[in-house]
């Protein structure tokens, strides 16, 4: 296959995106909440090796990926992590994968079960990386009110907080929506309410829906709030 005919986008919903030297693609992988096991570092220090030029690079999503390899190595690297567990990153007008911070795990600030919530989107609604989206879609998860992941700066972020105005001070859920990085970077809106967990996930399915339906190509979601009014808009996704 000649390089002019090679179906960029094909590979990079396969994970596999286009590298600046021609001929090679990097392999970008991902796992839920960034947790990789021995065995997954063993079989990508192995793939690095075989196929690559022996590193592995650490991205900013929590994701691992191997650069240099060869683009007709592809299917042969596909079939070697087929079974290992390890899911492939993204790329494009897709969700991206959840970012999150270690949380109640193992973080002594940690007020929330991170790993949790981000497992809970994936198996239980089905809002993983890869959904195909208007455009790229981020969505950050932070344990504590001390922000590592930003989740000011993305789609939708998410920090743990003690509600105060609970009778047991419980520990719940901060949102932030419509945040962005990139050349104009911005701020998401705060929501006016702790939130339990299950609302979390009943309010990222609404908004995530909301802006699939409604959104216009390669329009975030920031956009999409300005167009219908930051009023509008919580009307529409309020839980």
């Amino acid at each position: 296959m000649s390089i002019e005919n090679i179906d960029h986008e094909n590979l990079k919903k396969r994970g596999f995106l286009k590298q600046k030297q021609d001929g090679f693609v990097i392999l970008r992988t991902r796992t839920t909440s960034g947790v990789y096991t021995k065995e997954h570092l063993e079989k990508l220090a192995q793939i690095a090796k075989k196929y690559g030029k022996g590193f592995i690079h650490p991205t900013v999503r929590q994701g691992l990926e191997v650069p240099f390899i060869k683009i007709e190595d592809v299917p042969a690297v596909e079939k070697e992590l087929k079974g290992s567990g390890i899911a492939m990153g993204t790329s494009g007008a897709r969700l991206r994968a959840v970012t999150a911070c270690p949380g109640n795990n193992w973080c002594r600030f940690g007020l929330i079960n991170t790993f949790g919530l981000a497992e809970r989107l994936e198996k239980e609604l089905g809002i993983g990386s890869g959904l195909d989206l208007p455009h790229k879609f981020k969505i950050a998860v932070s344990g504590c009110p001390n922000t590592c992941t930003r989740p000011q700066g993305s789609d939708i972020g998410i920090l743990g907080f003690i509600d105060t105005a609970s009778a047991r001070k419980r520990a719940g859920y901060i949102v932030y929506i419509g945040g962005s990085g990139g050349r104009h970077p911005k701020d998401g809106i705060r929501l006016d309410k702790v939130f339990t967990e299950d609302e979390v996930l009943a309010l990222i399915e609404k908004i995530i829906k909301f802006y699939k339906s409604n959104a216009k190509p390669k329009q975030r979601l920031s956009l999409l709030m300005e167009e219908f009014t930051k009023d509008r808009f919580l009307k529409e996704i309020v839980v």
